[in-house]
C-alpha cells in the first residue's frame, strides 16, 4: 500500500493513495483514478447538483464517471484517492485576472485601441501569485490586459498550475478580447478617447474594419472569390470574435455604460460578450441583460455602499442581477485588486449579501465557463470534461473550510498532505 499523504491530521487521514497490487504489469492504457469523497458538488447544468458519498472516476485527463459510490464500479487496477471527509468540486474559474505574469506589462497607454497586443508573452509560469491561486482552488483564469485603454488587447485563458512552460498552461488563446468601456480609459491628454463619444466612435470604427476584414477572408477561404485580401496583423485575432470562437469581455459600470455595452456588442455587432464589473448602479439595467441572455461577471465590489435601498441598507450587487433575471452570473476578483485565491471568499460574501448558495458555487465554476465558451471542457464535474477537481474540508462557502488538494487535467498540482498550506 502506497500513501499519497504520509501524515495524519486531527485524527483523520488527509489523503490515502491506495496503490494497486505489487507486480501489476505496465500497459499502454491511461491510468484510472477513483476519488471517493463525502460529497460531490457537480455544478452541472442538468442532472444532480450534489451527490452524497460519491465517486469520481478519471481516465487520463478526463472525467469518466461521476455518481454515488453504490452505482460506480471501480476497476481493479485503479488508483484510489480516499477522501471520506472531503467535498469535491470543479476547479474555480475567474474571468477577470491580471496576475498571470508581470502586472506592469499589461497596460500600454500610447494608443486608445490596441487589438494587436496580447498577454500571452507576459505569462510567468513560476509566478508566486499563480501558486497562491491554485492553493485557493482557482484552476483557470482569463488573464487579460489592464483597463488603461479603450481596447487593451487579447487575454489568455490559462491554468494556474500543471505546466512549466507558457504553452503547457494555456487552455485557449485567444481567450477573449478586452475592452474597457468608459471610466478607466478616459484619456486626459486631449487625444481621442477623452469622452464617451470618442471612445464609442473609435470602437465602432475598429469593429467595422474587423467585420469587413473577416468577411473578405471568409469569402476567399470558402472559394467565393479568388481575390486574396491583404493581411492585417492588428485585425487577425478579431476574426475569431465574428466567428464566435471567443468573446469580448468588457470592463464597464453604471447603468448608462452597461446598457451602451449591451447595445454595441450584442445588438449591433452580434458578438459573444461578457459584461464585467457592472457595479455602481449597473444592476438597474440588469433586466435588459436578462432579455438578451447576456452573462454578467460581477466584482470585485459585491455591494454598493454609495446607493442605499430599503431604508438605508446596502444591497448585494450579484443578488440584484440575479433578481432581475440574469441567469448567467459569475463572480470575479479583478486580481490583484482582491487576491486571486479569494475567489471562493467572493462567493461566500455574495451569499452573505443575499445570493443563493448554489448560484454562488455556479458563479465560480460553470457560469464563467459558459460565458467564456469553454463549458464543453471545464466548469462542472461531468463525464467527458477535463479532470479539474479540488477537495475541501467541507462546504467551501464556510470560510472556516479550506482547499486541501487540487487536480488539473488529471494531474495532482497541490496537496496539503505533502506540502505546506500556502493559503
Amino acid at each position: 500500500m502506497k500513501h499519497l499523504a504520509s501524515g495524519i491530521r486531527g485524527g483523520v487521514p488527509a489523503l490515502l493513495l491506495l496503490a494497486v497490487a505489487a507486480g501489476r504489469q505496465e500497459t499502454n492504457t491511461e491510468e484510472i483514478i477513483a476519488i471517493r469523497c463525502e460529497k460531490i458538488v457537480t455544478a452541472a447544468i442538468e442532472g444532480p447538483q450534489t451527490i452524497q458519498n460519491g465517486v469520481i472516476l478519471i481516465r487520463g485527463r478526463k472525467i469518466l464517471k461521476v455518481g454515488p459510490a453504490r452505482d460506480i464500479e471501480i476497476p481493479g487496477d485503479a488508483t484510489i484517492v480516499e477522501a471520506a471527509h472531503r467535498w469535491a468540486l470543479p476547479g474555480f474559474i475567474d474571468l477577470h485576472c491580471h496576475i498571470g505574469g508581470s502586472m506592469r506589462d499589461i497596460n500600454d497607454m500610447v494608443h486608445p485601441a490596441n487589438p494587436e497586443l496580447t498577454t500571452r508573452p507576459t505569462i510567468d509560469p513560476d509566478n508566486e501569485y499563480l501558486k497562491m491561486a491554485v492553493a485557493g482552488g482557482v484552476t483557470t483564469v482569463l488573464y487579460i490586459p489592464g483597463s488603461g485603454t479603450n481596447l487593451s488587447g487579447f487575454g489568455t485563458l490559462m491554468h494556474t498550475a500543471g505546466g512549466k512552460t507558457i504553452d503547457e498552461l494555456i487552455v485557449r488563446f485567444p481567450g477573449a478580447m478586452k475592452v474597457a468601456q468608459a471610466w478607466n480609459p478616459e484619456r486626459g491628454g486631449g487625444d481621442l478617447g477623452a469622452s464617451r463619444m470618442g471612445m464609442w466612435w473609435s470602437l465602432r470604427q475598429l469593429l467595422d474594419r474587423a467585420k469587413a476584414y473577416d468577411e473578405a477572408w471568409t469569402a476567399y477561404e470558402t472559394g467565393q472569390t479568388r481575390l486574396k485580401p491583404d493581411r492585417k496583423g492588428d485585425l487577425d485575432h478579431m476574426r475569431g470574435l465574428f466567428q464566435r470562437k471567443y468573446p469580448v469581455i468588457i470592463h464597464t459600470a453604471d447603468p448608462r455604460d452597461v446598457m451602451g455595452t449591451a447595445r454595441m456588442f450584442h445588438d449591433e455587432y452580434r458578438l459573444p460578450c461578457i459584461i464585467s464589473h457592472g457595479e455602481f448602479g449597473g444592476y438597474k439595467v440588469a433586466g435588459e441583460l436578462a432579455k438578451r441572455g447576456l452573462p454578467a461577471n460581477i466584482g470585485p465590489r459585491l455591494y454598493d455602499f454609495r446607493i442605499l435601498v430599503d431604508e438605508g441598507k446596502v444591497y448585494g450587487i450579484p443578488t440584484k442581477y440575479r433578481e432581475a433575471g440574469v441567469e448567467r452570473l459569475s463572480l470575479n476578483t479583478d486580481a490583484p485588486v482582491i487576491p486571486q485565491e479569494d475567489l471562493c471568499f467572493q462567493a461566500s460574501m455574495a451569499v452573505r449579501f443575499g445570493l443563493d448558495p448554489l448560484d454562488a458555487i455556479r458563479a465560480i465554476t460553470i457560469e464563467p465557463a459558459r460565458a467564456v465558451l469553454i463549458d464543453d471542457r471545464l466548469g462542472s464535474l461531468e463525464p467527458g470534461k477535463d479532470a479539474d477537481i479540488l477537495l475541501t474540508t467541507g462546504n467551501p462557502l464556510d470560510v472556516r473550510n479550506h482547499v486541501t488538494w487540487v487536480m488539473i487535467g488529471g494531474k495532482v498540482v497541490y496537496d496539503t498532505a505533502k506540502e505546506r498550506r500556502r493559503y
